[in-house]
């Protein structure tokens, strides 16, 4: 069994669910529900949120990080996006056995170089991009090919390109490859943090553009997406909670015309994502599978976000 503390005991750590609830959403869930792992406990600056964490799900409540991680197998960096790079540099110090890292790896592209030289070849590093760790997206990915061509895509997301855009940046990467331009179109809007603006962007995959557009997420919140290709559409919805496949078919009212058709509705439990991520990691501390989302991937999709940000040349 592999020991485990958790970095953090906000939200996505501990706090969107309990013990009793039917779906996992947090790290502390997906930990204590997995049979390879146990719990060890939880530290966070505000010390009251990690005794909260704690009399929630069991463990104890550590002083330092340095305290919380030198027995650990595995560390849940759960802090807040900016406090990202100095976390994983204090926990490469003690070289457990994996890091799970909440998305984005760092706050700049600079810092997240430093962690690249402090893990790579020294401690594996997952980057939590939560639709890598669901079944459908994977199947997803190994149909796509026969589609056809891609001809287009349009994406709507808010809070902050870095905090939730690169969610988007990711599962593109993911299921079309590299992202080969990125142009922010019109005005920002700053909807999130004042550093995480959100904004219209186009990128470049495949030689085709793919359009992602921003909107406030203090009106609503938001992450659809559409794919058209030469035989097929895909449109991920509800956050990908649903997928729905159409597939090019002859009109049968004007001759020489073809339209998509809906086909396939695919109901997706985004709740198994942790549960995904928990495998994915037990399944390659077993040396049985790779990781699904790489420290090399976070730093790709760091790399276009703080392009689209004007923080590289």
């Amino acid at each position: 069994m592999y020991k485990a503390t958790i970095i953090g005991a906000g939200n996505i750590a501990a706090g969107f669910d309990s013990p009793e609830s039917e779906k996992i959403l947090t790290h502390a869930h997906a930990v204590v529900a997995h049979p390879d792992f146990e719990l060890l406990g939880f530290y966070d600056t505000d010390e009251k949120k990690a005794l909260e964490a704690t009399e929630r799900w069991g463990g104890r409540t550590y002083v330092d990080i340095e305290s919380a991680v030198e027995e650990a197998d595995m560390v849940c960096c759960c802090v807040p996006d900016r406090f990202h790079g100095e976390v994983l540099k204090k926990i490469a110090q003690f070289h457990p056995k994996i890091v799970i890292a909440e998305k984005p790896l760092a706050a700049t592209y600079e810092e997240a170089k430093e962690i690249q030289d402090l893990y790579e070849g020294k401690t594996p590093l997952v980057v939590n991009y939560s639709r890598r760790f669901l079944k459908e997206f994977h199947s997803l990915k190994n149909e796509i090919n026969s589609y056809g061509k891609f001809l287009k895509g349009v994406g709507y997301y808010g809070k902050g390109i870095l905090h939730n855009g690169s969610h988007m940046i990711d599962i593109l990467r993911f299921l079309l490859g590299e992202v080969e331009e990125a142009e922010v179109l019109g005005t920002p809007i700053f909807d999130f943090e004042s550093s995480d603006p959100s904004c219209d962007v186009v990128l470049k995959i495949q030689q085709e553009n793919f359009y992602m557009l921003a909107i406030d997420c203090r009106a609503v919140t938001i992450f659809e997406m559409e794919l058209f290709f030469e035989r097929a559409r895909v449109r991920i919805l509800n956050g990908g909670e649903k997928i729905e496949i159409y597939h090019v078919e002859a009109s049968d009212t004007y001759a020489g015309y073809k339209n998509y058709l809906l086909r396939e509705e695919r109901v997706v439990d985004y709740s198994q994502a942790m549960t995904g991520l928990m495998e994915n990691v037990s399944r390659f501390l077993k040396r049985e599978q790779q990781l699904n989302c790489t420290l090399k991937d976070g730093l790709d999709v760091l790399n276009i976000c703080m392009r689209i940000r004007g923080e590289l040349i």
